[in-house]
């Protein structure tokens, strides 16, 4: 059985009718089950089967029937994606072999923290499948670093450092992987993303991507420079959170390290005395 969730947001009458008409919509489908078998986030604490589903009502403008249309898609698509309930460092291990992600603490408002280091991505080398499972494993550890007291909704912040880039790394398919990836299975999680130092060789790939992403999610990507870029990071993100390279006084936190750092069961100093 079902409980309603009990967030503020559903105190809107018309916004809790909704939730409670796609509730019955899927009352008695497999939808639950897959998302479960898929290792769905979130499903283990109490409301979050609903709180999931009001993310896919936010971002579908209430509108019920696309937002179970798109659930029951992504519900198909978690179970095949994660067979297992997760990836594993196997799955990913050539591209945490390029150490280019890294997933931080919160910043001040509760919210996970990625850090991309765009230099460090090979288009060339790089498998687009395995990219794509990348993307999702390393949203699946910021999630899980979440202060969901401070931050309910459960939306990130992503920071893409794109000092040195050369033409290798100006990859649309990888670009554009992260978007719908977003959009179609981690919906009403992006938060804000920092383009951080574009140079001029990034924007004919950024023209390219844009059209296909959704307008409101275009909203949420800010360009970042210099002086201005750090003092913006330094105003929302704690200086023990904040990796040095952007202004702060942390270190960089491998994807693959980043929960069982936050729960204290790897220590500060990186495995193998290996530097970021």
């Amino acid at each position: 059985m079902l409980s309603l969730f009990k967030g503020s947001e559903v105190q809107d009458e018309e916004k809790a009718g909704s939730l409670k008409q796609l509730i019955s919509n899927l009352d008695g489908s497999d939808v639950e089950t897959k998302l479960r078998k898929g290792g769905e986030q979130g499903l283990q604490h109490e409301g979050g089967f609903e709180a999931l589903l009001l993310r896919f009502l936010r971002a579908e403008k209430y509108n019920i029937s696309k937002a179970e249309k798109r659930l029951r898609e992504h519900a198909t698509w978690r179970e095949s994606f994660f067979p297992n309930g997760k990836l594993s460092e196997e799955d990913v291990k050539n591209e945490l072999a390029a150490r280019k992600v890294f997933v931080q603490g919160c910043d001040n408002s509760g919210r996970g923290i990625i850090v991309l280091l765009a230099a460090r991505h090979s288009k060339s080398t790089r498998d687009l499948d395995e990219t794509k499972r990348f993307i999702c494993y390393s949203l699946e550890q910021q999630i899980q670093l979440h202060d969901l007291t401070r931050n309910p909704v459960g939306k990130g912040v992503g920071i893409f450092d794109m000092r040195g880039i050369g033409m290798d790394c100006l990859d649309a398919s990888a670009l554009r992987a992260v978007f719908e990836l977003l959009q179609n299975h981690y919906p009403e999680r992006l938060g804000v993303l920092y383009m951080y130092e574009a140079p001029t060789i990034f924007w004919a790939l950024w023209h390219t991507v844009r059209p296909f992403i959704d307008p409101e999610t275009q909203k949420k990507v800010v360009f970042l420079y210099g002086k201005e870029g750090i003092k913006e990071f330094q105003s929302i993100f704690p200086p023990e959170v904040l990796p040095k390279e952007f202004g702060g006084g942390a270190e960089l936190i491998p994807a693959h390290q980043a929960v069982a750092r936050a729960n204290g069961s790897v220590k500060p100093q990186l495995q193998n005395g290996n530097n970021p």
